[in-house]
């Protein structure tokens, strides 16, 4: 053919532009016929002047089409892939996932402290999956300790330009394209290094106040990770000049893996069956309410603010007696003498019981005020509480003398591990225990 390339292509373009081209290759026209009956005719041929059928690229089209939406798609592998769960027990010679080094020797002892431990932070992360909840329990605890969390766009104080030059810098600049993390200066004026002091506060106090932590996993999980991570820092020798402190750290943390779920457990029971049935006996809550004012409401009506108060309250009057008699075999001739409130106390001790009691058996209990050890208040707390009680937890709470000379417990707050100590950075309004 004469025609040029650009001519074809021009051609096949104008005939596209003319028919409505069906994607099967025997396409039909439509022709109506003399009475007006709509004809159906086949396309006998193809324009001549094509030098390749329409037809034909169609199917070529089509065929491809079909091709590429039966290749599976490949799914990407997550970066996390592979990696062990943060918090997970590692042998000490494990080979990370990623264990090249950006920089050359990072935890050597002469680079200042607050580098060494920025890396080993941003190390363990690279080659540990994190959950959400496992992040944010990480992220928590490295702030509690002075650490800031987020991108940071320079750490260790320097700039590209000083990279050249500076070994120092060197080290700076390329771990701030990488870490999230900054440690402050050891050497800044106000910073103090404890390891151990961190874990005690943070744990036995710190984070049990935390709201954003409230599910019994999270307090399983949070000693478990944070466990590991000082072991990562004594493994890697990150900072062998504080080996003994570490130590110290990872042995409250062990404590803490078993507390930490007892002071849930204990603090979702308290203050207990037994002594709520004494409060609402014995208190100004009262389980039995006037519903004289109704005497005009229906029978049902009655019955359902009567169920609405047993839901809110627990127990009716009736119930709340049998549950109190299970210790004070008299109540009617016992009444309220004195309220201790908001009282600072530790468990002093438990008396021994049979593991065959029943859950919901009473065990004699004893606190001590922590500011006024001589003060002492025995109660009585059901079974399935004091197997998850230690000697030494404490707790505020508020304590009620009867006439019979026994205490109850009213209300306690949150209880908190053996090994509290006093966070001194807190004001006094944030000590709602």
């Amino acid at each position: 053919m004469g025609d040029t390339k650009e001519q074809r292509e021009q051609i096949i373009e104008d005939y596209l532009n003319r028919s409505d081209i069906a994607a099967d290759d025997d396409e039909i026209i439509q022709h109506e016929g003399n009475d007006g009956e709509q004809l159906e005719e086949e396309i006998p041929t193809l324009p001549a002047e094509l030098s390749t059928p329409i037809s034909l690229k169609q199917r070529e089209k089509t065929d491809k089409e079909d091709e590429n939406k039966k290749k599976k798609k490949k799914k990407k592998k997550a970066k996390t892939a592979n990696l062990p769960e943060a918090g997970s027990e590692l042998p000490d010679d494990y080979v990370e996932k990623h264990a090249e080094d950006v920089i050359d020797n990072p935890f050597d002892p002469e680079r200042p402290l607050s580098q060494r431990v920025e890396y080993a932070i941003w190390k363990y992360r690279k080659n540990h999956k994190f959950t959400d909840e496992k992040r944010a329990i990480f992220d928590n605890y490295l702030k509690f300790g002075g650490i800031n969390t987020g991108p940071n766009m320079f750490l260790g104080r320097a700039t590209s330009a000083d990279a050249p030059d500076d070994p120092e810098a060197v080290f700076d600049f390329e771990a701030a394209k990488l870490a999230i993390d900054s440690v402050p200066d050891e050497l800044e004026e106000g910073v103090e290094v404890n390891f151990a002091e961190v874990a005690q506060v943070y744990f036995s106090n710190t984070f049990i106040r935390e709201s954003r932590f409230i599910s019994l996993q999270d307090f399983i999980d949070a000693p478990i990770l944070i466990d590991a991570f000082l072991r990562y820092l004594q493994i890697r020798k990150v900072a062998p000049e504080y080996e003994e402190d570490i130590a110290k750290a990872r042995a409250i943390v062990a404590e803490a893996k078993i507390q930490l779920p007892k002071c849930k457990r204990v603090s979702g029971y308290l203050p207990g069956s037994y002594n709520k049935a004494c409060a609402s006996y014995f208190g100004d809550v009262q389980a039995e309410m006037d519903t004289s004012w109704m005497t005009e409401a229906t029978m049902k009506i009655q019955k359902q603010f009567i169920s609405f108060v047993v839901e809110t309250i627990g127990t009716n009057a009736e119930d709340t007696k049998k549950i109190v008699q299970a210790h004070i075999k008299d109540p009617e001739n016992v009444h309220l003498v004195e309220t201790k409130e908001w009282v600072f106390a530790k468990v002093a001790e438990i008396d021994p019981y049979s593991e065959s009691l029943g859950q919901d058996d009473l065990v004699k209990v004893t606190f001590e005020n922590v500011d006024l050890p001589e003060e002492k208040f025995q109660i009585f707390l059901e079974k399935k509480i004091v197997d998850f009680l230690m000697v030494g937890m404490v707790t505020r709470a508020t304590f009620c003398k009867l006439s019979n000379n026994d205490w109850y417990l009213e209300s306690a707050s949150r209880i908190m591990p053996s090994f509290y100590m006093e966070d001194d950075c807190m004001q006094e309004e944030d000590l709602d225990f």
